[in-house]
């Protein structure tokens, strides 16, 4: 008799779309490894500065344009490490944001996809006014603010299923 029960679905349960299914998954395992990176930001400043350092005066034959390269990639590091805090913060709050918004999607709430939405956003808005806008002027800058964009997208499609 329990099993008749259990196989009942209420009306109030819905099935979880799998595009919505798939993308909240992706978006769990991306504020993991968000997490991780931003945890790990002064780590990884201080390996990059050292390993630009080292490049520059190896005496190894570098163009100009290879110098200017490096320099420029010094002087946003050097940025970042003095904006090291708020960095973080903005961060922390993007990564909050876009996992309390998944998981309110997975429960089919409209309300779910306006967090998301602020916390993709945020970090990009935020980077752009801490670090300077040109921050977004490197390819893998530009690859950094087009993932979020193209999940927003990606999640309009799924609006249709939120019904809460």
């Amino acid at each position: 008799m329990n099993q008749d029960i259990e196989n009942v679905e209420s009306p109030e349960t819905d099935k979880l779309p799998t595009g919505l299914k798939v993308l909240t998954i992706l978006t769990f395992i991306g504020c993991g490894l968000g997490a991780i990176y931003t945890l790990c930001i002064p780590m990884l400043n201080d390996f990059f500065m050292k390993y630009l350092n080292e490049q520059l005066s190896s005496g190894k034959d570098l163009t100009a344009k290879q110098i200017a390269s490096m320099e420029q990639a010094k002087g946003m590091i050097e940025m970042s490490q003095q904006h090291m805090i708020p960095l973080m913060v903005v961060g922390g709050i993007g990564i909050v944001l876009c996992f309390v918004g998944a998981l309110w999607m997975r429960k089919l709430k409209k309300d779910g996809f306006w967090l998301y939405v602020a916390g993709e956003l945020a970090p990009i808005i935020g980077v752009g006014f801490i670090l300077g806008f040109d921050f977004y002027t490197s390819v893998g800058n530009i690859v950094s603010a087009v993932i979020p964009v193209v999940f927003v997208l990606l999640y309009s499609a799924q609006r249709k299923h939120l019904t809460r």
